[in-house]
This record gives C-alpha cells, structure tokens and sequence, in this order.
C-alpha cells in the first residue's frame, strides 16, 4: 500500500509533529463492514499527544497500545483525548450502518460509550490477534492483523438491515432533507425508521442527518481552505453561517475558524487509499 500527505480525522491541540496518522483502505472482502483502518503513533520522548475526537457517525473498535482493545461507540460530543508519547494504535472504523451488525449488540448501547471487547467478542481470539500485533513491526503489519479479526468473524455477523443501509446512503449523499420524505423513500413509517435507525446506528435519522451534514462540512473546507464561511455554510446544507457555527460548537467544542481546514472528514469520501501524516 502507499502513503500519502494528508490531515487527521481529529483535531490535534499540539503544535509540534509529535505523531504519524495512517489510514488503510479495506480489503474487498470488508468494505462492507469498514471505512478504513488506521494507526497512530506518538514520537517517543516527546510530550503527550492530545487531540479532540469529533462525531462522525462511526463506531471503532481501537488498540491503544498493549491494552486490550475497546470499542469506542458513535459520539454525540467531542472528546478530548490524550496518547502517551510512544505509543502505537490501531484502530477499526466501521461503517455507521454495521455497528450492530458487527458487534452484536444494540448500537445504542455503545452511543457516548467506551466498551471492553471482551465484553462483546470471545477473549481468546481476541487476544490472540493482540499477541501478533505486539510482535508486528510495521504500522501497516497491524492494520493488516486488526483487520483478520474482522474478517475471522464474518459468517457469524447479523443480516443486513437492507432498509437502513438504504436510508444511511440516501442521507449522506443527501439526496432527502426531511425525515418524514427518506421514511416514504425507504417505504416504512417514520417510526419504524426511528426504531430500526436508533438500533443499526446508534442514533436517530435527525442526529445522523446533522453529523453527515457537519461532516460533509469538514470535507467542503479541507478541499477549500479559501472558501467562504457562508458559501461553505450553504454548500454543506446549513441555513446560514450562524446556523453552521452553532453546530459546530455543538459538535468541535471549537469555533468554525478554529477547526475547518484543519481536519478532514471521516465519513464524507471513505478512505480509498492510505494516507500519512506528521
């Protein structure tokens, strides 16, 4: 795989290049199931690395080191985050709509949560990838071994709810506005949406509406650092600047001059390729 400059997922609150961020692509086998997969790796001796973890309508299941791995489920508000310097980590970022599927249980259930894997999954598989991650190398080594657990376990993976997948396409393409419209669009009540939305995803239509437009507002101003607030405000469906910059708060924790350009999205455009950053 190659590697290519680009900006994290997060925002960093440090100054200096004191960690590498990686991206992977998915093997075809996964890219039903995954984004991407990614690594991180904090410069040894050098400070702790903080950054500000934004909702993106994914959950993850993530390796911080030689800790046994968590699920960090689908965020509502920023998080702030903070490495030790020296320290590797891999994470799973799984597409909104799997999140149950995947871990097997309710996505609810892990909204604003951080979970044990074991707790989900059986321990001894999972740490027996754990035990070959620790002797790999290579952050690309890790991502690949990260990526086995997934696929070791994709016969024993719930169906698809094919009208959830339906609603998740239509609304980060944004091809309906209004709830009541994608109800009518997938062919079920709006209820029923809420009720097998909430349980997939983790979230209901109206939440995940507002983080794929916040994140389609990400992708708008790392593409054009020179964009207009308002021309970016409207592009990414908001009503006007005012309207963006309160969500933003909501979402960031920062100002709108404080975060775009600065972070890419982690939903709009999954990862086709591998990226690096420093």
């Amino acid at each position: 795989m190659t590697s290519n400059d680009t900006v994290p997922c997060s925002l960093p609150l440090v100054t200096e290049p004191a960690s590498a961020y990686r991206e992977y692509a998915p093997p075809p086998a996964l890219q039903e199931f995954l984004i991407c997969t990614w690594t991180l790796e904090t410069r040894a001796g050098g400070q702790p690395h903080q950054q500000r973890v934004l909702p993106d309508g994914c959950s993850d299941i993530v390796w911080f080191g030689e800790a046994p791995p968590v699920v960090v489920g689908p965020m509502t508000r920023p998080v702030l985050a903070t490495t030790d310097a020296g320290s590797k980590l891999v994470g799973l970022r799984f597409r909104p709509e799997v999140a149950s599927r995947v871990l097997g249980i309710p996505a609810h259930e892990l909204t604003d949560r951080d979970v044990p894997l074991d707790e989900l999954w059986k321990r001894s598989a999972i740490d027996r990838v754990s035990d070959r991650m620790r002797d790999e190398r290579s952050a690309e080594g890790r991502a690949a071994i990260a990526q086995s657990l997934v696929a070791s376990r994709c016969d024993a993976m719930r169906p698809a709810d094919a009208v959830v997948q339906r609603a998740v396409s239509l609304m980060t393409a944004a091809e309906c506005e209004r709830i009541e419209e994608l109800a009518r669009h997938v062919g079920i009540s709006e209820r029923q949406l809420h009720r097998r939305f909430v349980a997939s995803v983790g979230y209901s239509p109206k939440t995940f509406q507002r983080i794929v437009r916040f994140q389609k507002l990400l992708a708008l101003a790392e593409a054009d650092t020179r964009a207009q607030l308002g021309d970016v405000s409207l592009a990414a469906g908001y009503a006007d600047q005012a309207h963006m910059t309160r969500e933003v708060v909501e979402f960031a924790g920062v100002t709108p001059g404080a975060l775009l350009g600065k972070v890419a999205s982690a939903l709009v455009g999954s990862a086709q390729t591998d990226h690096a950053v420093r």
